[in-house]
């Protein structure tokens, strides 16, 4: 042992790895940009040296808490309590705790991020789904303090972020069903003003146009206890009454309009409406047919937003770290319904 816990630095551990400080920090907090071999020296050192985190006094040295903030858009969504979940983990096994708040049911984002900067905190995690920080209130709190954006529209030249390509999403899932022989196909999104869903229709209109197939969209609403009513009403509309042709396929590009589709297909008693989702649902194996998704990796989204942000506390001052997670297409049964009067038998 080199010494005492209390006076070894992160400096000394760097020197015994041969590298830098930040490269240290990230090493030993998950930080991107180091591999497997240099994060096993940097850990080996620390171990060797008696190194660790002294919490209290990094806390006085820098005017912040040992706590971190999350800002989620709604905590009915399954998405948003694994991101939660997720950076709690990251955060407990760094001795941080971690307080939330919601910026849904109206609220802008600075109005969800207001009472967590009252806490001094350490750094944000900000998973809301809307435009975010290219500019702006997220931009100008980036400067002072460590931000990660959660599946935000746009890459920002502020803050570091992690998330899916949302027009790939609604590209992927479109092809999908029209590879079944589907050429009237809607998509339902939440409203104009969640930025990801209006990205994830986006590309179902180009996938619909490259087909030569006329695209079809609505809104639903935000509030998952009012979409069922809505959906029966905007559903009896398109699918036709019987003579007119009507849609053959439904797309839901978040999971809230998801569960109000689910309960006005059943309502209306047509099981013959091929559909498909973005995101996946707890049971979704169970309904009738079961529901196919396009899913995102959430835990593996989660974990790296508290990666990132717990290597910025530690030190790292590298250009902003946009990240892209693969997505994993389930099928179970609803989205391969071919139309009314065709069958296909291979694909």
């Amino acid at each position: 042992m080199a010494g005492s816990t209390s006076r070894v630095r992160l400096v000394d551990v760097a020197t015994a790895a041969g590298t830098s400080p930040s490269t240290a920090s990230r090493a030993l907090h998950g930080g991107a940009g180091v591999t497997d071999e240099l994060a096993a020296r940097v850990r080996q050192a620390a171990r060797e040296l008696g190194y660790s985190v002294n919490r209290q006094a990094r806390s006085l040295r820098r005017g912040h808490d040992t706590a971190i903030g999350v800002v989620v858009e709604d905590f009915t969504i399954p998405y948003f309590g694994t991101i939660v979940a997720q950076v709690e983990q990251a955060a407990h096994e760094r001795g941080f705790g971690v307080v939330i708040t919601c910026a849904g049911s109206g609220r802008s984002e600075e109005e969800a991020v207001e009472p967590l900067l009252s806490r001094n905190v350490a750094g944000l995690v900000v998973a809301t789904g809307t435009a975010g920080a290219p500019e702006g209130f997220l931009a100008d709190l980036a400067s002072s303090m460590p931000v990660v954006q959660v599946d935000a529209p746009l890459g920002s030249p502020f803050s570091d972020a992690v998330g899916i390509d949302n027009v790939a999403a609604g590209r992927r899932l479109t092809e999908h069903v029209l590879a079944h022989g589907h050429e009237r196909v809607l998509f339902v999104g939440s409203g104009p003003a969640a930025s990801t869903v209006e990205l994830r229709r986006e590309g179902y209109e180009q996938a619909m146009r490259a087909a030569g197939f006329a695209p079809l969209s609505t809104h639903l609403g935000f509030l998952p206890v009012e979409t069922a009513d809505r959906a029966v009403v905007a559903l009896q509309q398109y699918l036709g009454d019987g003579t007119t042709p009507g849609i053959t396929a439904i797309l839901s590009g978040v999971a809230r309009v998801t569960m109000g589709l689910v309960s006005a297909l059943a309502r209306l008693d047509r099981r013959d409406v091929a559909f498909a989702a973005i995101d996946d649902l707890v049971g979704a194996d169970a309904f009738n047919p079961p529901l196919t998704v396009l899913e995102q990796d959430v835990e593996t989204i989660g974990a790296r937003a508290a990666q990132l942000l717990f290597a910025r506390i530690e030190g790292w001052d590298g250009p902003p770290s946009h990240e892209q997670v693969p997505l994993r297409m389930i099928e179970r049964g609803s989205g391969e319904l071919a139309p009314a009067g065709r069958t296909l038998t291979a694909f």
